[in-house]
C-alpha cells in the first residue's frame, strides 16, 4: 500500500526540488517527513473542522435566508450564528438555507473528488461538504419529527400538513443515509485502518459541534434558542459522522492519504473562530 502526505508539506516539496542534496541531509529529513505524516494532524483536522463549521453556517444564515429574503424584497434584521430574523419571512426565505447547503456540499463533495491526492484540500472539501450535507438532509427529518425549524415554517398553513410532515421525514432519513455513504466513500482513502476514522470522522464532529455551541452561547435570544435550536443542530445535524464508519467500503483503498500538519490552518481558524465567535455570536443588526 502507498501512502501519500499532502504536497502541501513544506518538507516533502524540499525534498522534490532539491534531489542533489547530500545523502546526510536528505536521509535526516526523510526521517522528520515519514514520523511527521505516519499519523493525520489532529490539530490541522480540529482547525479545518471549525473553518469548515463557520463556513457551513454563513451559508446557511447569510447566503441561504439572507441573500434569498434581499431577492424576495425582504428586510433582514438581525443575523446570528444561531438564526437570521427578517420582517416579512415567507416560505422561499425558510427553506433557503438548507437549499444553499445542500447545493454547496454537493459541489465541495465533487471538489474532494476533483484535487486528487491533494490531501489536505481533499480532506478540507470533505468536512466541509460532510457540514453542508448532513445538517441540510437531517433538517427535514427534524422539522418532519418535532415540528419546529425552517421546513416547519415552509408547510405551515398547508393542507394536509400531517402528511406532509411525514413525507418529509421519510425523504429525509433516506436522503441522510445517502448522503452518509457516499461521505465514507469518499473518505476511506484516508482510512488506512477503520480505527483511523475516529480520527478523521468523529474528531472533527467534536471540534464542530463544540464550535457551533461556543457561539450559539452568546446569542441575544437566550438559553431557550440555545437548547431547542443550537445544540440539537449541532450534535443531531452532523451525527452521521459519528456511525459512518460502518458504512467504510469493505476493500481497502490502493493509496491512503494523511492530512498533513499544516499551521496555516490553525492560524486561520483561530482568527476566524475567534471572530465568528465574538461578533456573529452575540450577532450583527442591521438599521431598518
Amino acid at each position: 500500500m502507498e501512502v501519500y502526505a499532502a504536497k502541501e508539506c513544506p518538507f516533502t516539496r524540499w525534498l522534490a526540488v532539491n534531489s542533489d542534496a547530500p545523502f546526510w541531509l536528505t536521509t535526516r529529513l526523510y526521517d522528520r517527513v515519514v514520523g511527521m505524516t505516519v499519523g493525520h494532524s489532529k490539530a490541522t483536522i480540529i482547525s479545518m473542522a471549525v473553518v469548515a463549521s463557520a463556513a457551513a453556517t454563513l451559508l446557511h444564515e447569510g447566503m441561504g435566508h439572507g441573500m434569498i429574503a434581499w431577492l424576495r424584497g425582504d428586510v433582514v434584521t438581525e443575523l446570528t450564528s444561531n438564526h437570521l430574523s427578517t420582517l416579512r419571512s415567507d416560505r422561499w426565505v425558510e427553506a433557503g438555507g438548507t437549499l444553499v447547503n445542500l447545493i454547496a456540499g454537493t459541489a465541495s463533495l465533487l471538489l474532494s473528488h476533483a484535487v486528487g491526492r491533494r490531501a489536505n484540500f481533499r480532506y478540507f472539501f470533505w468536512i466541509l461538504a460532510a457540514l453542508n450535507l448532513l445538517p441540510g438532509a437531517g433538517y427535514f427529518v427534524f422539522s418532519g419529527i418535532f415540528g419546529f425549524g425552517d421546513w416547519q415554517e415552509v408547510v405551515r398553513g398547508l393542507s394536509h400538513k400531517g402528511a406532509l410532515r411525514i413525507a418529509m421525514t421519510i425523504f429525509g432519513a433516506a436522503l441522510y443515509v445517502s448522503v452518509v455513504r457516499l461521505l465514507a466513500v469518499a473518505v476511506s482513502p484516508f482510512c488506512s485502518q477503520r480505527s483511523t476514522y475516529n480520527t478523521v470522522g468523529r474528531l472533527p464532529y467534536w471540534a464542530a459541534c463544540i464550535f457551533s455551541c461556543a457561539a450559539g452561547a452568546f446569542d441575544p435570544l437566550g438559553l431557550k434558542l440555545f437548547l431547542v435550536s443550537t445544540v440539537p443542530a449541532a450534535f443531531g445535524g452532523s451525527s452521521g459522522l459519528i456511525w459512518a464508519n460502518s458504512l467504510l467500503p469493505s476493500k481497502k483503498a490502493e493509496s491512503t492519504l494523511l492530512v498533513c500538519r499544516q499551521p496555516i490552518w490553525w492560524i486561520v481558524a483561530a482568527v476566524l473562530g475567534l471572530s465568528y465567535i465574538v461578533i456573529l455570536g452575540r450577532g450583527i443588526r442591521f438599521k431598518h
